[in-house]
């Protein structure tokens, strides 16, 4: 497991204040090991093994017991110290299940052809565009539908589409998003 480094540096904080801990006063060093408690114990396994006031049962430090005694407490931080020595090692930590993988299967052509209608009906939607700039620009969607339908390779194909994506970014941010969304989906790349 390897951990980065800002969260390492913070290990080896805790890990001095710990060593420290002998000169608060019981109060500051209860509020030390509650503040270790929450920081680590999601990270290290069996984090609650061996402390005192502990429940193996649910897993949890009965504070009220603990702060009777600041034995206890100077007991447990030192416990706790041991295991962040451990932990800044990368060992004891809890690995966490991967997810499980998901495989998709996406039929292109349809995805295409409805993308390309959707695009379309977009374009006409766009308040800002007269009339003439629409059906120049739905004339170049057209062009991109049959460019992606011929069978030739994907570097011809690239080579037409060239100049539809310089005309798109000419006309504003909405009309070349639309236009280099279609692009994208022909995976003209590599």
């Amino acid at each position: 497991m390897e951990m980065p480094k800002g969260f390492c540096d913070r290990i080896y904080s805790d890990i001095k204040r710990i060593e420290e801990s002998y000169s608060l006063s019981p109060e500051d060093r209860l509020k030390l090991h509650r503040e270790l408690d929450g920081r680590y114990q999601a990270c290290i396994k069996d984090w609650y093994n061996g402390l005192w006031c502990t429940s193996s049962v649910d897993s949890t430090i009965y504070y009220n017991q603990l702060q009777r005694s600041s034995q206890s407490v100077q007991g447990n931080l030192e416990i706790m110290k041991a295991k962040l020595e451990t932990y800044s090692y990368g060992m004891n930590a809890i690995s966490l299940p991967k997810p499980a993988e998901t495989n998709i299967t996406v039929n292109n052509t349809v995805n295409i052809s409805l993308s390309f209608e959707e695009t379309k009906q977009k374009i006409e939607d766009m308040t800002a565009l007269n009339r003439e700039q629409t059906d120049e620009i739905l004339s170049k969607i057209d062009e991109l539908e049959k460019i992606s339908k011929e069978n030739i390779s994907r570097k011809s194909k690239w080579e037409k589409v060239k100049p539809i994506i310089s005309f798109a970014l000419d006309k504003g941010a909405d009309v070349a998003i639309a236009i280099l969304s279609l692009v994208m989906q022909m995976k003209l790349g590599g």
